[in-house]
């Protein structure tokens, strides 16, 4: 008994063993689930479809005769335009380019022409000139006014018959004068630059001045001229940047920019450092 009880456990222990292996191969392998991971597109941003002059560059043209929103600080340009310019196109990743100061009347012709990007000149949006560009959303309000020198008295336009007005050719303040002025008996005299309109007032070349309000705010402010406002003219002008009727994308894309400026308060820095605490 004891051999064949020896022969039996050996046995037992064999088919324990294979149904071990046996139950092992019918088991799954285990698996391991690779980390999920986050892929970066590499899709490049769409092309702008806006036209510029200079690749790289928003090239503007401007009077550059009109401050505190543009003038010349020697040979480089300055002022609230400029300065929210320069903030555009950062914001579209361009090299800002001042060309030399344009003729404004010239301006509207000169950018459908393709000799720059933008007109950036303090230019009141209107219909009329909505006709022959695309202006961007307003960016800045202004009213008119009329400069005489010092103890000069204004209370009608009638107290300007038989007197010269200076104002700069191809303003809206040019046209308010046509309309309210020269039917009162008072002659307007064309200005290529503003600062040339003033320095006829100055000499008493003319007698008054119509201009935007917050330029002659800016040019009286200096004492030594001896020029005072004798009216301030509730226009409610809004000045817009203006691009070529076959360049709106542009428009577009700098809309775009300026909300962002004004939204981080840019825009009320820029304004407040130019012209004043903004109400």
């Amino acid at each position: 008994m004891a051999k064949y009880g020896k022969l039996f456990a050996l046995l037992t222990i064999a088919a324990l063993v294979l149904s071990a292996f046996a139950v092992g191969g019918c088991t799954a392998p285990a698996t391991t689930t690779p980390p999920k991971t986050t892929e970066t597109s590499t899709t490049p941003p769409p092309a702008p479809t806006y036209k510029l002059v200079f690749p790289g560059k928003l090239t503007v043209g401007s009077d550059l005769d009109f401050p505190p929103m543009e003038q010349l600080n020697g040979t480089t340009p300055e002022g609230f335009d400029v300065d929210i310019m320069k903030a555009i196109a950062r914001e579209l990743k361009l090299e800002i380019n001042y060309l030399p100061p344009q003729n404004f009347d010239a301006l509207i012709a000169l950018v459908n022409g393709g000799k720059f990007d933008v007109i950036a000149s303090s230019m009141t949006i209107n219909d009329d000139r909505k006709k022959l560009i695309v202006f961007s959303d307003p960016m800045f309000e202004s009213n008119q006014s009329i400069a005489m020198k010092a103890g000069s008295t204004y209370t009608a336009p009638a107290d300007l018959k038989g007197k010269k007005v200076g104002v700069q050719s191809g303003t809206t303040g040019f046209d308010w004068a046509n309309e309210f002025l020269k039917p009162a008996g008072a002659t307007v005299v064309p200005f290529t630059k503003t600062s040339q309109a003033f320095a006829a007032l100055e000499a008493g070349n003319v007698q008054a001045v119509v201009n935007d309000l917050p330029i002659t705010n800016e040019i009286v402010k200096d004492a030594s001229k001896g020029l005072v406002i004798v009216k301030q003219i509730p226009t409610g002008e809004l000045y817009g940047l203006g691009v070529a009727l076959d360049n709106a994308d542009l428009a577009t894309a700098m809309n775009a920019a300026l909300k962002t400026i004004k939204a981080s308060g840019e825009y009320k820095t820029i304004y407040e450092k130019w012209i004043g605490p903004m109400q």
